[in-house]
């Protein structure tokens, strides 16, 4: 599969290195660049018990590290990374007939049999030919065409309501039969849906932790092996990617994908709320407890009581099990997704009976935010 991970960050970046050694894949990033750019994420892991012996968690967990070379481009620069054709001059058309939809849904029709296929329809045409197409209305010959062999996934790092328009112009022109968002906030998944009516949309959540260490750093560790993702969705959605992805992806029901969320975030929040500060965290569990209670009940209607002893043992295990340092790791990583922590927590109190604890989280979190 030809598979385009949309955002340059942590997630997408160990997605493409994950995926890379069976799919052809890139990691396509906003921001302007001069040349496609090949960056090598670290895979760690501990390999025996002694691996936390006689070094320090982030030395150990680089000492294990593999690599993987991963191509980042921008959206004009794409045809760089690869996957281009030079489709030659026929009299036939590219796909049925001569008219279509360009980004955004825009209607290609200039008479010609030849003009661009419509990207609803899986032609894949050029980012570049396509958006000059949509906004010039201009005719061009097929023997001048460039065609992109259409990329079958796009995986949207960010929410799919934050996308700049052309970003979403962009991706409607590649043209995916898939798209999936990583993004777990409620009612993302119909914004998505509404965004590209002509790919069949899933979720992706993440089977492995993530971040960038440094500009031009990020390391990865996936505790499921092969597994990179876990995916939810329409059951045939679901069943026609799997058998293209095999072991990468474990389909699960929604609520599977949705439940964990709900008990994670809201010690997330208090985390942040504490700077950080790990131990700091762990002399006040009761708060994020009952939050995370509140919550899980949002999503599934079921009372489930969470203890501050069982958060305790559940947080010290995942701090031993864990190659990245996760004192580390939380404070660093969730410090930028703020903006993401604060919209699932929104999302949790409006669906909620009862919120106490989640509306005093979000307001003192809001709080902090905006003193920054």
């Amino acid at each position: 599969m030809r598979i385009l991970f949309q955002g340059a960050g942590a997630i997408g970046i160990a997605g493409a290195a994950l995926f890379g050694d069976r799919h052809e894949t890139v990691v396509v990033t906003r921001t302007p660049l001069e040349r496609p750019q090949a960056v090598y994420p670290l895979r760690v892991g501990w390999f025996d018990e002694l691996a936390h012996d006689g070094a320090s968690g982030v030395d150990a967990a680089l000492d294990a590290a593999s690599t993987r070379r991963v191509t980042i481009t921008d959206w004009a620069g794409i045809e760089e990374a690869g996957g281009f054709r030079l489709k030659p001059g026929r009299n036939d058309g590219v796909a049925n007939g001569g008219a279509g939809r360009g980004p955004g849904g825009s209607r290609i029709d200039d008479g010609d049999p030849d003009s661009e296929a419509t990207a609803r329809r899986g032609a894949g045409v050029s980012i570049t030919e396509a958006r000059r197409h949509w906004q010039r209305g201009r005719s061009r010959r097929a023997r001048d065409r460039r065609i992109q062999d259409s990329w079958d996934l796009v995986v949207l790092t960010t929410r799919p309501g934050d996308l700049d328009e052309d970003v979403a112009a962009a991706i409607r022109a590649v043209a995916p039969r898939w798209v999936a968002i990583t993004s777990q906030v409620d009612g993302d998944l119909e914004v998505a849906r509404s965004l590209f009516p002509g790919a069949e949309v899933v979720v992706f959540g993440p089977a492995f932790l993530s971040e960038r260490t440094t500009s031009h750093t990020v390391r990865y560790w996936t505790p499921l092996g092969a597994t990179a993702f876990f995916v939810a969705g329409s059951a045939e959605t679901v069943r026609r990617l799997t058998r293209a992805l095999g072991s990468l992806v474990l389909p699960v029901p929604l609520e599977a994908l949705l439940v964990p969320p709900a008990v994670f975030m809201p010690f997330v929040a208090e985390l942040s709320i504490d700077g950080g500060e790990w131990d700091e965290l762990l002399t006040h569990l009761r708060r994020p407890s009952d939050a995370a209670a509140e919550a899980v009940r949002a999503v599934t209607g079921v009372p489930v009581p969470i203890l501050p002893a069982v958060a305790r043992a559940v947080l010290e295990l995942a701090e031993r099990a864990s190659p990245i340092p996760m004192r580390e790791y939380a404070g660093r990583h969730f410090a930028r997704h703020g903006g993401q922590t604060l919209a699932m927590l929104d999302g949790w109190i409006a669906r909620a009976t009862e919120h106490a604890a989640l509306t005093e989280i979000v307001e003192q979190l809001r709080t902090k935010a905006d003193r920054y």
